[in-house]
């Protein structure tokens, strides 16, 4: 069996379904609890004044790139759907990044299997059944080391009100990106049936009063060369900002060589 097929699973959910799973406990830094955990479900959001209201929306947005690109490190939940010609699949992770430099950790479960997969500056693994694999190139999963990736060409950016997530106030701003569904999650055998730069790609972001980017939804739609319909959803949450965590890699020798 091929290595990117461990990392993919057979379900998918609602928009609405993710923004409840992936808030969790600790969905903003200033009181979450140590250590990667398990998402949970948190209550509805709640408005509030927002801190941002008499900013410019590209302003906003911008400033929110800025602070969170040099912010570093983070604990991440984070949720990868996607939807082509039928086949539907659903991967959940949490561990944490680094957001400056696109290392991390993050452990991968489905309803199969657990996997861990580790970006470090001296390579890229993935730990299966107390194995490492050495891996080649990109996995589906590892767009979640980057969730900033494609927000500098947003579009129509446009103010959508404020948030209290947990009893923080945040900022909630939308706007449409330029189409690439290439970082989205998809696997090269689902992008093969579609042109991944077909299609309409929408993003939300929640900015906290620090101006970093603590949550981060993308929606994309198109159809297939069949005209099938093909969706991808990906929800990143970003808590425990800055604090220093150590990236456990295995020995590169000790490593085996993932298939192509």
């Amino acid at each position: 069996m091929e290595l990117r097929s461990l990392v993919t699973i057979a379900a998918i959910g609602m928009t609405a379904a993710l923004l409840t799973s992936c808030a969790s406990s600790n969905d903003l830094p200033e009181e979450a609890p140590s250590g990667a955990e398990t998402t949970s479900a948190s209550p509805a959001p709640e408005e509030s004044a927002t801190p941002h209201s008499d900013a410019q929306p590209l302003d906003t947005w911008q400033r929110a790139l800025d602070a969170t690109a040099l912010a570093g490190s983070a604990d991440i939940d984070a949720q990868i759907l996607t939807s082509v010609e039928g086949f539907e699949r659903i991967t959940q992770g949490n561990g944490w990044i680094d957001v400056t430099t696109g290392t991390g950790d993050i452990t991968w479960t489905d309803d199969r299997s657990q996997t861990r997969e580790v970006l470090s500056p001296t390579g890229h693994f993935l730990e299966l059944d107390g194995t490492w694999f050495a891996v080649p190139g990109d996995l589906p999963t590892t767009v979640a080391f980057f969730p900033l990736e494609g927000l500098s060409g947003a579009a129509d950016i446009s103010l959508d009100g404020s948030e209290d997530v947990l009893g923080f106030p945040t900022t909630k701003l939308t706007a449409t990106l330029p189409v690439d569904a290439a970082f989205l999650g998809f696997s090269q055998e689902e992008l093969s049936a579609f042109d991944p730069n077909t299609g309409s790609l929408e993003a939300t972001i929640w900015i906290d009063s620090d101006d970093r980017i603590v949550r981060v939804l993308r929606e994309y739609t198109t159809t297939s060369l069949d005209g099938d319909f093909v969706e991808a959803v990906t929800l990143s949450v970003l808590t425990r900002f800055g604090v220093e965590r150590p990236l456990d890699i295995p020995a590169t020798a000790d490593a085996i060589p993932a298939p192509e």
